[in-house]
């Protein structure tokens, strides 16, 4: 009696469409930043805060709950639009929203830093900026097409 010691056969590895990547890099964040908020919650005084309609930047009224609101619509569409928008544009508009929120998370981190209670979120905010960083990289490189318009060449 023998037993068969066949090699194992290699794991397959398929190339990931660039707009799912994106759509994926966008998903992801919108989990990082629900979380945040939600262990922001747990922080000393938070709640008393939001029931005295205090916010970072001063009280809350409608205007600042629309601003809020646009903040957080905007990365939310991206995972829409990195799968439905044409590549020029798709591309240009990963890279500009990336960077321009890239800003407020590095804002965050220097406002942040150094206190015990928000040091979960500077880290949230850091691993943010590591996918936003990965968004711009990526769309940077966003394959291109041969002139016969066939097969994207990576």
């Amino acid at each position: 009696m023998s037993i068969d010691k066949t090699t194992p056969k290699a794991l397959a590895h398929y190339s990931v469409n660039i707009k799912i990547k994106l759509a994926s890099l966008w998903t992801s964040l919108m989990f990082l930043y629900i979380y945040a908020d939600y262990f922001q919650l747990m922080t000393p005084e938070k709640l008393e805060k939001m029931m005295q309609l205090q916010t970072p930047v001063g009280p809350t009224s409608p205007g600042l709950l629309v601003i809020f609101s646009v903040i957080l619509i905007i990365p939310a569409l991206m995972i829409f639009l990195s799968v439905f928008l044409k590549p020029p544009l798709n591309k240009w508009l990963n890279i500009i929203i990336a960077l321009l929120y890239s800003g407020i998370s590095i804002l965050i981190i220097i406002s942040d830093i150094g206190y015990d209670w928000q040091a979960f979120f500077v880290l949230f905010n850091f691993i943010e900026l590591v996918v936003f960083a990965t968004i711009i990289a990526q769309a940077w490189k966003w394959p291109r097409t041969n002139m016969d318009h066939s097969n994207p060449v990576s």
